[in-house]
């Protein structure tokens, strides 16, 4: 019996697969066990196929393979480079030991060349978090040199693996990737008027708090949330690691494109169903996930899907996500800043000077039963756009956002004065305000404070955080 390490991926994390090669006398047969997926079973004819064009002979015997453990699913083609090797080791054409301390991962063709694998990063940390030698295809140099590991090996072919493993054929260098945090320059806009708009998206910027822009047609809410992408700081090496898995997970890194530089912004359309929202049962990521460390920007948000909406409830306090299938659990990160835009009405003009509103109580019924409860408490700005008034169409304005990006800070916290704990006190009793409200109203007030540069939280920074709560915004939403 042959024993040949790989590995499978399971969100965003690598496991340690131990694929054991047995060939002995008896009927010819393949025979793959272990909880193989179909792609998995596939193997069978690839290896064969493969072993035959390299030059190499299919032992005339009974091959059977397990894939350990046995309790866990395994899927992908990945596996069929260590079945194939465990096969010739046990014809004696690779020795035994060249295949110990190594994890090997890739995709054979017919022809016995190796083909690009998706879940590269997450073995090549794998691999170096067991003191393992990872050995991938080619096709994968790109995210071999994201990665930045020094144990990870190249080959295009089985045949050129067997010659490597013997001593005979050196491997091909990895390509150099500089990995630059300098972004595009940021898109900007003329957007005239809303002030109090801007304001609140660079309050909510700086401390990545959720918001809801409100407002009737065309008074640019929609532009202003695109355009608040600008307000974000570049990202980090580590986190074009993290977006990187997950554009992997999700099929979306390709080996031509460029790893992600810029923080993501999602747009789903509001017909997207849950799984697609959040996640599917399959273990593929959803637009919450694909939108980590950057914005999720749910546009006419009362339109989403009731299910849709409630299920953004737990990713919003735990930043995560867990998606549960019956053989086993997979967890996503979900750090996502959170831009929703709503009209008042279906119409779009309920408590409009410009036109009448048109909506019936039903209408408004149905429409606000997605605008109240908790998940509107997780919401931590509230912003009402009015239509532009005839002075404020003609003044100039300059490109917006107006000033650079906001630099990620050292976590400190402001001093909050004792005039703005009794402020606070006092208008949790009048509004009503739940825990998570008054902790809520804290943080925005902080952030306030950071974006004034004051010394701590005192009265004017509570009076503006609250105006910002949905609770004062209720002629629109109840």
């Amino acid at each position: 019996m042959i024993l040949v390490l790989s590995g499978v991926t399971a969100g965003l994390d690598g496991f340690l697969i131990e694929v054991e090669v047995d060939v002995r006398p008896g009927l010819p047969g393949f025979e793959i066990v272990g909880l193989p997926s179909k792609t998995v079973r596939e193997s069978r004819e690839r290896v064969r196929s493969a072993l035959r064009n390299s030059g190499f002979k299919f032992p005339a015997q009974k091959v059977i393979v397990n894939l350990a453990p046995a309790h866990y699913p395994k899927d992908g083609a990945l596996l069929d480079l260590p079945i194939a090797l465990g096969i010739l080791a046990h014809q004696g054409v690779v020795e035994r030991a060249a295949l110990q301390k190594r994890i090997f991962a890739g995709e054979l063709s017919l022809s016995g060349a190796l083909k690009r694998i998706s879940g590269v990063l997450s073995l090549a940390d794998l691999a170096h978090e067991h003191g393992l030698e990872l050995i991938l295809p080619q096709a994968n140099a790109q995210e071999a040199a994201l990665a930045g590991r020094e144990n990870v090996v190249l080959t295009p072919s089985l045949t050129h693996l067997v010659g490597f493993l013997a001593g005979k054929t050196p491997a091909p260098r990895l390509p150099e990737l500089t990995l630059t945090q300098t972004i595009p320059a940021p898109q900007k806009a003329v957007i005239k008027g809303q002030a109090q708009a801007k304001r609140a998206l660079e309050i909510a910027a700086l401390g990545r708090h959720h918001i809801m822009l409100l407002g009737p047609p065309g008074v640019g809410k929609t532009l202003l949330a695109t355009h608040a992408q600008a307000l974000l700081p570049p990202l980090k090496r580590d986190e074009m690691l993290i977006l990187s898995k997950i554009y992997e997970a999700a099929g979306l890194l390709t080996a031509e494109g460029p790893p992600p530089v810029v923080r993501p912004l999602r747009a789903p359309h509001h017909s997207v169903s849950p799984a697609g929202l959040i996640g599917s049962r399959s273990g593929r990521p959803g637009e919450i996930t694909l939108a980590h460390l950057g914005i999720l920007l749910l546009d006419e948000f009362p339109e989403f899907s009731l299910n849709a909406l409630q299920g953004l409830r737990e990713p919003l306090d735990h930043r995560e996500v867990h998606l549960s299938r019956a053989e086993h659990a997979v967890t996503y990160p979900a750090d996502f800043w959170l831009i929703a835009t709503a009209n008042p009405c279906p119409c779009g003009y309920l408590g409009s000077s410009v036109r009448l509103c048109t909506c019936t109580s039903r209408d408004l019924a149905r429409y606000r039963r997605k605008l109240r409860g908790p998940l509107l408490d997780r919401i931590e700005l509230f912003c009402y756009l009015a239509p532009l008034s005839p002075e404020e169409l003609q003044e100039k304005t300059a490109p917006w956002p107006d000033r650079p990006p906001f630099r990620q800070q050292a976590a400190r916290s402001l001093r909050v004065s004792p005039a703005a704990q009794q402020f606070l006190y006092q208008a949790q009793k009048n509004l009503g305000l739940s825990v998570r409200a008054v902790e809520s109203v804290q943080r925005i007030a902080a952030s306030i404070a950071r974006l004034d540069g004051a010394p701590c939280v005192d009265e004017p920074q509570v009076a503006e955080a609250l105006q910002y709560r949905w609770e004062t915004h209720l002629h629109l939403l109840a």
